[in-house]
């Protein structure tokens, strides 16, 4: 719960500095920076926190790739228009720890829909892209999936930051 909580202040004080915009200048084209600027503020400044994850893991590794990259900055693509906001946002996630099996029968709500559906939701935005980066982005919270380790990489710098 601490870590939500942190979660929760990290998104009410998000920005987007300089060396953010250099980062997402070098890893993004200008259809996929419009993308990822359409995302709200704490979302993006989260992105930015999770590709940088996966820069630091996947180099220690040995497991460096730009698609792995533009994955992290896009993963939460799916959620653009969806009436997800830092409050609402919050709102799911103690409902979906309080009260889980009672908020997935409310998927007919939009935000709801979205909070659980948002990797799939995002394949829309990806039709021009390859297959493994539109793998990655769907399978992000697929935490069954261990045998793609720049998967397990992604997942686990998303749960972190």
């Amino acid at each position: 719960m601490i870590y939500r909580i942190k979660q929760f202040i990290w998104g009410i004080t998000a920005r987007v500095n300089e060396d953010d915009k250099m980062l997402i200048d070098i890893y993004l084209d200008e259809h996929e920076k419009k993308m990822f600027y359409s995302l709200p503020t704490y979302e993006q400044a989260h992105s930015i926190r999770v590709a940088r994850e996966v820069i630091r893991e996947s180099k220690e590794r040995g497991l460096y790739d730009i698609i792995v990259i533009k994955a992290a900055l896009l993963h939460d693509i799916g959620k653009i228009n969806t009436g997800l906001n830092i409050v609402t946002k919050s709102i799911m996630v103690i409902m979906d720890k309080l009260f889980p099996k009672f908020i997935k029968r409310l998927t007919f709500l939009d935000m709801v829909y979205a909070y659980y559906n948002h990797p799939e939701m995002a394949l829309k935005y990806l039709n021009k892209h390859n297959e493994y980066i539109k793998y990655l982005i769907k399978n992000h919270h697929n935490y069954h999936i261990k045998e793609d380790e720049k998967l397990v990489i992604l997942q686990k710098a998303d749960m972190s930051c």
